[in-house]
C-alpha cells in the first residue's frame, strides 16, 4: 500500500468539487482530487442561473465558457393548470442585480469537464478513475481517506478532507446524517430527444416548466438540436406505472403540448431516473472534513438552483478551509462558517420549493406566479429569487408583496 501526504483531499470531480479544488489552488495549498469516473460523462441539472457569473469570474473560467458555445437562457416559462397563456418570467428585466442577466442551457457533460479541466490547469492534482473506499479517522476527526485504482490500494492523508461525492454522500452514510426530505418525497425520471421543438425568442431560449397531474415537467433546449425533457412526480402516481420508461411516457402524455414538441424527434439515450429526490444531511462540518455540493444537500430541480449552490458552496467551503489553515485549527468549530453561510442561501430556494408544490396541490390561481403579471414589486421579488439572487430576496418579501395587490 502506498502513502502519499498532501494539504487538502477533494472527492469528487463534478461542479462542488471542482470549484472548491480550484480556489484552494489558487491559494497555493497542494490540493488532489480523485474522481472515479473519467469525464466527460452524462450528468442531470443542465438550466444555469445568472447569479453563477461573479463565481465564475472568481474561478477564472468565465471567457473559456463564453467559447463554449452554450444555449443562452433568458428565463422561465410557466404553463399552469392548463392556463390559457403561459407566464413568462425574463431575467433581463431587472439587469441590475447581476452581472449578466442571462445564463446558460449546458450539456453537464461539457460543462462539468471545463469546471475540472480548469482544476488542473489552476494547479490541483486531478486523478480520474480513482475510487474512494473511504475516509480514515482518527478518533473523530477525519485524517486521509482510502482509494483505489484497479488492484492497488493507496493511503493518502492531509489535514482536511472535501466530500464532493454528489448522491453518494460517503461521509454522510457513513457517519448515519444522510436524511430524506418529507416533504419533497418525490421521483424524476428524464431523457434527452434529438429534432424536438424548440421555442425561440430573439435567439435566446427559455426553460419551460408545465405543470401536470401528479407533478411537473422540465423541457431545457441544450446545443445540436437536443433536448432536456424530464418528469418530477409524486410517488403515488409513480407507483401506478412500472418501468422507468412507461412512467415516463406515461407523464408526457398528461401533457398535450409536450407530446407534441417531441412527436417526431428522436430519443437519444435511455430514460434515468432518481428516486427519493431531495434530501438534507444534518450537518455539514465535523473535525477535518467538510461536504460539499450534492454530497451535503439535494435541491429539487425545479428552480433549477444545484449547480449554483454547488459552487457557491465550493467557494464558501475554500474560505473557510483557507482560515482553518491560518488558525492551524481544523476542527468542526472552525469550519462552522462554512455552513452557516451555505445553509443561508440554501434555506431560501428551500421555501420557494415547499411553496411550489403547495401550490400545485391545490391549482390555486392566485398563487404568486399568475399574480406576478399584475404586481410589479412581486414580479421583480420572484424574478430576482429565481435567478439565483438568493441574497436580496426570500419567500417572505414574495408573499409580502402579493399582498399589495392593487
Amino acid at each position: 500500500m502506498s502513502r502519499e501526504d498532501v494539504d487538502v483531499i477533494v472527492i469528487g470531480g463534478g461542479p462542488g468539487g471542482a470549484s472548491t479544488a480550484t480556489f484552494l489552488a489558487q491559494k497555493g495549498y497542494r490540493v488532489l482530487l480523485l474522481e472515479k469516473e473519467t469525464f466527460p460523462r452524462f450528468h442531470i441539472g443542465e438550466s444555469l442561473l445568472p447569479a453563477a457569473w461573479d463565481i465564475w469570474d472568481a474561478l477564472g473560467v468565465t471567457t473559456t465558457l463564453e467559447e463554449a458555445d452554450f444555449v443562452i437562457k433568458q428565463g422561465v416559462n410557466f404553463a399552469m393548470f392548463n392556463a390559457p397563456h403561459d407566464i413568462t418570467l425574463l431575467t433581463g428585466e431587472f439587469p441590475q442585480y447581476f452581472q449578466r442577466p442571462y445564463a446558460y442551457h449546458v450539456e453537464r457533460a461539457r460543462f462539468d469537464d471545463i469546471l475540472l479541466n480548469h482544476a488542473r490547469q489552476s494547479g490541483v492534482d486531478v486523478r480520474q478513475g480513482w475510487t474512494v473506499m473511504d475516509v480514515v479517522f482518527d478518533g473523530k476527526r477525519a485524517i486521509g481517506i482510502t482509494a483505489t485504482t484497479g488492484a492497488d490500494l493507496h493511503s493518502i492523508f492531509a489535514p482536511i478532507v472535501v466530500d464532493a461525492t454528489g448522491r453518494a454522500c460517503l461521509l454522510a452514510r457513513k457517519l448515519g446524517w444522510r436524511q430524506p426530505d418529507p416533504q419533497l418525497h418525490k421521483y424524476a425520471c428524464f431523457t434527452h430527444f434529438q429534432g424536438a421543438y424548440r421555442r425561440e425568442t430573439n435567439g435566446t431560449y427559455m426553460t419551460d416548466i408545465h405543470s401536470i397531474e401528479g407533478g411537473w415537467l422540465w423541457y431545457i433546449p441544450l446545443s445540436d438540436d437536443t433536448v432536456s425533457v424530464g418528469a418530477v412526480l409524486d410517488m403515488e402516481h409513480v407507483r401506478r406505472t412500472p418501468g422507468v420508461q412507461a412512467r415516463f411516457d406515461s407523464a408526457i402524455a398528461r401533457c398535450p403540448r409536450i407530446r407534441e414538441w417531441i412527436g417526431s424527434a428522436r430519443q437519444l439515450i435511455e430514460v434515468k431516473s432518481i428516486s427519493n429526490i431531495s434530501y438534507l444531511n444534518h450537518c455539514f462540518v465535523g473535525d477535518g472534513f467538510v461536504l460539499v455540493g450534492d454530497a451535503s444537500m439535494f435541491v429539487d430541480p425545479i428552480f433549477s438552483a444545484g449547480v449554483t449552490l454547488a459552487l457557491r458552496g465550493g467557494m464558501f467551503a475554500a474560505e473557510s478551509i483557507h482560515a482553518a489553515f491560518a488558525a492551524g485549527d481544523f476542527s468542526a468549530a472552525r469550519l462552522a462558517p462554512y455552513e452557516a453561510r451555505i445553509r443561508h442561501p440554501m434555506s431560501r430556494i428551500f421555501k420557494m420549493i415547499y411553496n411550489w408544490y403547495r401550490i400545485l396541490e391545490r391549482q390555486d390561481p392566485h398563487n404568486i406566479f399568475f399574480l406576478s403579471q399584475e404586481i410589479p414589486l412581486l414580479r421583480e421579488r420572484l424574478i430576482v429569487l429565481l435567478s439565483g439572487g438568493y441574497d436580496h430576496v426570500d419567500l417572505e418579501a414574495i408573499l409580502k408583496a402579493a399582498e399589495d395587490q392593487p
